[in-house]
């Protein structure tokens, strides 16, 4: 079975990829975890994906949460709180790189190894190559400055942040860096931002839980209704769905692999709300979305039907019968005007059809 769009770094990849395809299609659930597989738009569903593409193989566990990502489907959509951005190569970008804290750790190895990384204790750069026991560093001092003053905004930045600030949602920029490079970020961005959150305060780099942890602390939010935006992997996407968040991973030059690039995004403004657009939409999305835009209808259309079938029950029950009958056309009038939250049964019923489709 070949997927209907193939997006793979090598062949291997691909074949691993098939592979993984054929066991999930022969397990319990096995419609639901192929469509989730092949498709997977929810963050966990990718990285699993991903994982499981990598491994060229499915364990238990990977499985139980694919699963789970199938399960989240029939549920509403979740509430996001607050929208965290990544800083460096995802809101901003150094026109000249210099490694200045890296030069100073090329000069001490032994000696920065012993000591805490400048990442995560809040220690300027001559301070830190005073710890390291290295004399006034000038040229890096130089190089730090140069960097500084190249920090600069992607274009799309600051319309991305405004619209989430439209939305009434929380902005937080959540990153890995040394003190001196917090300074330009706030002048950049400071109106914007709710939450600074920074390794070097935080104690704890992503993708370390404790660094997510911290985060939605800060926030005050739950950490399924954070959503975490960056361009890092392992440490923006992996690290915040391990932590329960959501993520969506900003991609510019658009060379996502096939499992990642379901919850890409190349422009900014495309991240929040958590969803793409009509047109980027997969198909089980898109049904997803049709639902939920007609639930109502649908559960009016669903209990005219089971109040049919009852009736007829009724009619054709035999004496016997009838007072249980009657009973049960008399619970199902009882829920004649309550909402439908559930999607289940109209989504396991979109599966069914789309996978019949695809695998005909």
């Amino acid at each position: 079975m070949s997927d209907a769009l193939p997006s793979f770094c090598t062949p291997t990849e691909h074949a691993a990829y098939a592979a993984v395809l054929d066991d999930l299609a022969r397990r319990d659930r096995g419609d639901e975890a192929v469509m989730v597989f092949r498709e997977p738009t929810d963050p966990d569903a990718a990285v699993v994906a991903d994982a499981m593409i990598r491994a060229g193989s499915v364990n238990d566990a990977l499985y139980d949460r694919l699963l789970a990502a199938v399960d989240r489907l029939y549920a509403p959509p979740p509430v996001t709180r607050a929208v965290a951005f990544d800083a460096f190569g995802t809101l901003v970008h150094i026109g000249r790189k210099r490694h200045p804290f890296e030069r100073l750790i090329r000069q001490a190895r032994d000696r920065a190894e012993a000591l805490p990384s400048p990442i995560i204790q809040p220690i300027g750069l001559a301070d830190y190559a005073a710890a390291l026991g290295l004399p006034q560093p000038d040229a890096e001092l130089a190089a730090l400055k140069e960097e500084l003053a190249t920090i600069a905004l992607y274009p799309d930045t600051l319309d991305a942040l405004r619209q989430v600030r439209e939305q009434g949602v929380k902005i937080a920029v959540a990153s890995n860096l040394a003190l001196p490079y917090a300074a330009p970020l706030k002048v950049l961005l400071g109106d914007l931002v709710d939450i600074w959150h920074f390794s070097f305060d935080a104690g704890a780099i992503k993708p370390d839980r404790a660094f997510y942890a911290g985060l939605t602390t800060h926030l005050g939010c739950e950490a399924s209704e954070l959503l975490m935006v960056g361009d890092t992997w392992r440490d923006d996407i992996v690290g915040a769905v391990e932590a329960g968040s959501r993520a969506r991973w900003v991609d510019r030059e658009g060379r996502a692999s096939h499992a990642r690039r379901f919850i890409a995004v190349r422009k900014l403004g495309h991240a929040y709300p958590d969803r793409q657009k009509a047109a980027q939409m997969t198909e089980l999305e898109l049904v997803r979305s049709g639902i939920d835009a007609n639930l109502d209808h649908l559960h009016a259309q669903w209990w005219a039907v089971r109040a049919g079938l009852l009736r007829q029950i009724l009619t054709d029950a035999p004496d016997a019968e009838k007072v249980a009958a009657t009973r049960a056309l008399d619970d199902h009038f009882d829920t004649r005007d309550q909402a439908e939250t559930s999607r289940a049964r109209l989504m396991r019923n979109a599966i069914a059809t789309i996978a019949a489709r695809k695998h005909a």
